[in-house]
C-alpha cells in the first residue's frame, strides 16, 4: 500500500507511537512511501520505519 505523510502520521498518532515528535515531522512531508499490506494491520516497528524513511532528505540526513 501506498502512504502519505499525513497518513502515516494519523496512524502513528492513533496507536501513540513514541516519540511523538515522528508523527508531527511525518505530517509534513509531501512524499509517499510503500507499507506492506493494509495500514492498520503493519506492525508499529514497520510504520516506524516507514516514517524514518519519510523524514530523511535525500543526501540522507535527518530533516529538523
Amino acid at each position: 500500500m501506498v502512504v502519505d505523510g499525513t497518513m502515516l502520521a494519523a496512524e502513528l498518532r492513533r496507536r501513540r507511537a513514541r516519540p511523538r515528535s515522528l508523527a508531527d515531522s511525518v505530517a509534513e512531508v509531501s512524499r509517499s512511501t510503500w507499507v506492506l499490506g493494509d495500514l492498520r494491520s503493519a506492525p508499529t516497528s514497520l510504520l516506524v520505519l516507514a516514517a524514518f524513511s519519510l523524514t530523511e532528505s535525500p543526501r540522507g540526513e535527518a530533516l529538523r
